[in-house]
């Protein structure tokens, strides 16, 4: 950005060079990088699927055409599907030598933009005069990479390369093809600002676009004086599930999870001698253990006659029923009614547990 920006301007009966006419175009098409570059994050714009298809020889895979940008704000476009080809992939020699046929390993597909300058179209005066090209071709180059290519940081060797997918290879031709591996998805492009205003009194965020169904989304409106709706889409309408108004009041049609920091998480329930006590919702061991939530623990025994005394009629004295830490301690004496035959047995007991989460 440090370089001034200069304007081609015209005067009148004023000759034209070659340079002149080109100052116009590189003026137009470098404002639209600046603006791809900074108010846009590089990525897909639309298409460039990795699209497995099925013909006469086998297993073939297109790249469908699409749109998108680079680091540097240029503009990739495939204007057609284009079939990836064996023979580059073989003599780019980036297939691994043992593949693991559990595990085949997964290569990752690029796409890079790349000028060619085309041929003269225009016929010179004389056989002698030299003309040179009139067109630039903005096109593009589709390859491959190495396992593990696709984690490298951009630019990778000072070019920029977008992956679309990975591609499995059995040594002669592509067997598969996946968006993801490792971990490692394609990148789209999106949208770099602090401020999203809409025109409309409403604003929709959605995870895919409004024909497919059951994907999440996000509105934020106006409607009963200011609401925030979350909830899947179908036929593009958002059928929400957690509403927050602009009271402040949260209308939740499932439970709320989660340990709230400075709040309390209760759970209860029936539990047998030996057993842990199972943590709140929200609440994990390792909170416990570092010391950022503490837990309580009270036991009660329940009178819960075992069945081996169906035939007749006990009486139960509990004695013992504690916790320590989490593992239930419950042990019950029984005796008959006439105060013989004494047992000790395993007891069940009622528990709560209650997590405390510290306020950061």
């Amino acid at each position: 950005m440090s370089s001034p920006i200069l304007r081609p301007a015209f005067s009148e009966n004023q000759i034209l060079s070659a340079s002149d006419v080109n100052g116009i175009v590189d003026h137009a098409r470098n404002a639209l990088m600046r603006h791809n570059r900074h108010l846009h994050s590089w990525g897909i714009a639309d298409g460039l699927d990795l699209d497995v298809r099925s013909s006469a020889s086998g297993l073939e895979i297109y790249v469908t055409a699409g749109v998108a940008m680079d680091g540097s704000g240029r503009e990739i476009v495939v204007g057609e599907d284009e079939r990836l080809s064996e023979d580059l992939f073989d003599r780019l020699n980036v297939a691994e030598s043992t593949v693991d046929p559990n595990n085949p390993p997964k290569y990752p597909v690029f796409i890079r933009g790349r000028d060619q300058m085309q041929p003269a179209t225009m016929a010179t005066k004389t056989a002698c005069q030299q003309r040179g090209s009139t067109r630039t071709l903005e096109g593009h180059e589709i390859t491959f990479g190495r396992v593990g290519d696709a984690a490298l940081p951009q630019p990778a060797n000072n070019v920029w390369r977008i992956l679309l997918g990975f591609v499995e290879w059995d040594g002669n031709n592509f067997t598969a093809a996946h968006s993801t591996a490792d971990g490692i998805r394609r990148r789209y492009a999106g949208v770099q600002a602090e401020d999203v205003s809409a025109q409309n009194d409403s604003l929709t965020l959605r995870s895919a676009n409004r024909e497919t169904d059951d994907k999440a989304a996000l509105i934020i409106d106006n409607e009963n004086d200011g609401e925030m709706r979350f909830g899947l889409q179908s036929d593009g309408v958002v059928m929400p599930v957690f509403t927050v108004n602009a009271k402040g009041d949260v209308i939740a049609k499932g439970k709320i999870l989660g340990a709230i920091a400075g709040g309390v998480q209760v759970e209860s329930g029936v539990i047998t001698d030996g057993a842990l006590v199972p943590l709140p919702a929200g609440i994990t061991q390792q909170q416990v253990d570092s010391g950022e939530a503490e837990i309580q623990v009270h036991l009660s025994p329940r009178y819960q006659q075992p069945a081996m005394f169906s035939s007749s009629i006990r009486v139960m004295h509990p004695l013992e029923c504690y916790a320590n830490e989490r593992r239930v301690t419950c042990r019950v004496l029984w005796r008959r009614m006439d105060n013989t035959d004494p047992i000790v047995l395993p007891g069940v007991c009622d528990y709560q547990i209650f997590g405390f989460v510290k306020a950061k």
